[in-house]
Formats: C-alpha cells, structure tokens, sequence
C-alpha cells in the first residue's frame, strides 16, 4: 500500500511538471507565430548579471515545506508513513501556489509598468526625439521594479554598448512574454529600420489587451478558487466532528492498512485537484 502512495504521489509531480513544460512550449510556439518570419537577433548566451532577473523566484520553497512538513508529521506527530507524505505533498502544493499567486502580481504589476513606458516612448519619437531619449524620458516617470531595468538598458547605450545586445539581454533579465515581444521590436528596428513609434504602439495595444484578459480571467476564477476552497475546508471540518463525536471508532479507522490507503487517497487527490485547478485558471497566451 506504501508503494501506492508513492507512485500517486511521483504520478502527481510528474503531471504538474509535464503541465509546465507544455505551457511554455506553447508560449513560445505562440510568440513565435507572432512575431511571423522576421529576422531575430537572440541575446548573448551569458548576459550581463548587473540587477537580478525578475521575477525572482522561489521553486525550491515549495518542496522543501513538504517534505519538512512531512517528516515533522511522520517522525513528531506520529502519523503513518502514507498519510505524512500525503499531506507533506498536499501543503507543498498549497505552497507552490502561494508563490505562484505572488509572482504572478509582480508579473502584472511591471507589465502594466511596461505598457504605460512604451506608450511614453511612443509620444517622444512621434515628437521627433531618437530612442535613447525616448528612453531616458521614459525613466523619469517609470518606478520600480521596471526603471532599474530601463536605466540598465540606457545607460549601455550611452556608454557605446551594442543597443541590440543591451536590449536583447533586457528580455534575459525578465524573462516574460511581453518582454520578449517589446525586446524583438526594438531588435528588429535597429537592424532593418523602418517606423519604430507604428511597431511600439502596437505592441503597446497587444500588451495592454494581455492584461486585460489576463485580469479577467482572474476575477473569473476567483468564485472557483473560494469553491475549492471551501469543499477542502468542509472535509477536514466532517473529520473534526465525527472524531469528536466518537474518537474511538475514528482511532481504530485510521489505525488499520485500509483506512490509512483511503485518508492518504484522499489528500493525494486533493493535492492533485489543486495543481489541476490552478492550470485551468492560468491564461496563456
């Protein structure tokens, strides 16, 4: 029975890790019909590290509660083998969403920093400045966490450094879609020309309408996030009452092989319920 709990377990990391590596295949495969045929200068294999990539985040939080979680329920509390991991599994999860949740608000905030930027720049070079200005008057109204980025970025090109390489890298350092879309366009124009303030607005526009689905979405998926929470929230609460109600018959149940198979079960595919849960709520695009 151990070793069914275990294979659930490994089966439940292996489809959130194949569910993450299908999403952003398929990121790429959509950013690349967007930006069409069109040559592309890629970054520089090792760019320069001056400020840290963003967002910053932590994968290995989440593993690291479950099994400290875990082995504290196994070895401290006493719960069998079967029911610690699960739950070790279950609020790993809980914790991977929680970074999630958090990252996903710096994500936003800071495309939402880019989209009012590349409308700044647009105003400039319709009024005739060159792209270094654009930028520079750019700065003086974006705040963190996108002006250290944007100041990076100025300041190689006033120094003399490649602006190809200096914004090829900015899509290194944050490694997001519209990052990478606003990161081609200037790439593009410095190496074949053309109207840069046309490019610029519509990939402001796109961006824009990204946030835009993105937040709804997330408001849609708010009634379906407290629903779930809530039907977690039910079962264990039935469990505190029927054990209070009769703690012996509750003791003798979860004591025996069977009853313990069932109580890890059941965690195991609530955990599961949430990583499904939380990739049907993700919008990518």
């Amino acid at each position: 029975m151990t070793a069914a709990i275990i294979v659930v377990i490994c089966a439940v990391a292996f489809t959130y890790i194949w569910y993450g590596h299908r999403a952003r295949r398929r990121a790429d495969e959509r950013l690349g019909a967007l930006i069409g045929k069109t040559t592309v200068v890629e970054p520089r294999e090792e760019p320069r590290r001056a400020i840290r990539p963003f967002p910053r985040r932590y994968r290995a939080a989440a593993p690291a509660t479950g099994i400290v979680v875990g082995g504290a329920l196994w070895l401290m509390v006493g719960l069998p083998f079967e029911v610690a991991a699960a739950a070790g599994v279950l609020l790993g999860v809980l914790a991977h969403l929680i970074e999630d949740q958090v990252a996903g608000q710096k994500t936003a905030l800071i495309e939402a920093q880019l989209a009012a930027a590349i409308y700044l720049m647009v105003g400039s070079l319709r009024a005739g400045a060159s792209l270094l200005s654009a930028f520079e008057s750019a700065l003086e109204e974006v705040g963190p966490p996108l002006r250290p980025y944007f100041q990076e970025v100025a300041g190689r090109i006033r120094l003399g450094d490649d602006p190809r390489a200096a914004v090829g890298d900015l899509q290194v350092n944050i490694p997001l879609e519209t990052f990478r879309l606003f990161a081609t366009s200037l790439a593009i124009h410095w190496e074949v020309g053309g109207s840069l303030a046309t490019t610029l607005s519509t990939v402001g526009q796109t961006i824009r309408d990204r946030i835009e689905l993105s937040r709804r979405v997330r408001a849609q998926g708010v009634e379906s996030h407290a629903s779930v929470a809530v039907v977690l929230a039910i079962a264990y609460v039935l469990a505190f009452l029927m054990w209070r109600t009769n703690p012996d018959r509750m003791e003798a149940f979860v004591s025996t092989s069977i009853g313990t198979a069932i109580i890890a079960g059941v965690i195991g595919l609530q955990a599961f319920g949430l990583v499904w849960m939380s990739r049907l709520n993700r919008s990518t695009f």
